[in-house]
This record gives C-alpha cells, sequence and structure tokens, in this order.
C-alpha cells in the first residue's frame, strides 16, 4: 500500500459532469463575448473556447475524481485519497495546457482567441481614452 500509482476509477458520473461544465463554460462565453465572437467567427470561437477550457475542466472533475476514487478504493483514508489525486490532477492539467499552448493544431485556436481579445481590449482602451 505504500505505492502512489493507482488503477483510476473513472465513472459515467465523472464523465457527465466534464460534458455538464464544458458546455456551460462555453455557452457563457459564447453568448458573453459577442465582440470576440464576431472577430472569429461562431465555430472557431466556441471550438477555441471549449479547445482553451478542456485542460482545466477534465483535469478537475475526470483525472482528479478518477483517481480519488481509485485510491479510496484501494483503502486509503479520504484524505490522502484528496491530495494524492491534487498530483496528478496537477501534472495532467500542467501538460495539457501546454499542448494546447503549443501543439498545432490546438496553438492555432488558442493564438486566435487571444489575437480576437486583445483587438477588443485595444479597441475598447482607445474607445476608453477618447482615441478613434
Amino acid at each position: 500500500m505504500s505505492a502512489f500509482a493507482v488503477t483510476p476509477d473513472f465513472t459515467v458520473l465523472q464523465a457527465v459532469v466534464f460534458a455538464v461544465l464544458l458546455t456551460l463554460g462555453v455557452a457563457v462565453q459564447f453568448f458573453f463575448s459577442p465582440r470576440r465572437r464576431e472577430l472569429m467567427g461562431n465555430a472557431k470561437f466556441a471550438l477555441a473556447s471549449a479547445v482553451i477550457a478542456t485542460p482545466g475542466i477534465a483535469g478537475i472533475t475526470l483525472v482528479r475524481g478518477a483517481y480519488r476514487a481509485g485510491y479510496l478504493a484501494e483503502g486509503r483514508g479520504f484524505l490522502e485519497a484528496n491530495l494524492r489525486s491534487i498530483v496528478w490532477m496537477s501534472g495532467f492539467i500542467f501538460i495539457s495546457q501546454l499542448a494546447v499552448r503549443f501543439l498545432p493544431p490546438l496553438s492555432w485556436l488558442s493564438r486566435d482567441l487571444s489575437k480576437a481579445g486583445k483587438a477588443v481590449w485595444g479597441a475598447r482602451l482607445n474607445r476608453w481614452m477618447g482615441r478613434a
């Protein structure tokens, strides 16, 4: 019982919660970011928002939940299972965010979303400062 690695225990509830949170997050960004959506197009904006949000949501709901359940099934205590699953979650989020930012198909969407955000905020600041 001293090994750090354990077999994760994925459940259907974790997948459902992941899908609901991702859909909700993308929907909120879609409805409250009309200028970025206008610059990028509806489909590209929704896809880019989903790609950016996926590492964090998947890390918390899928990876941490599965490893926590695995540690609990192995007989570990509540606190130990939670602390050990945080390590797996943090590693997953770190590596997947690097992939989203630097691997070509995903990095293009990240870059375009970032450029759209900068353009919107640049125009907003220019308007606030009285510049055209």
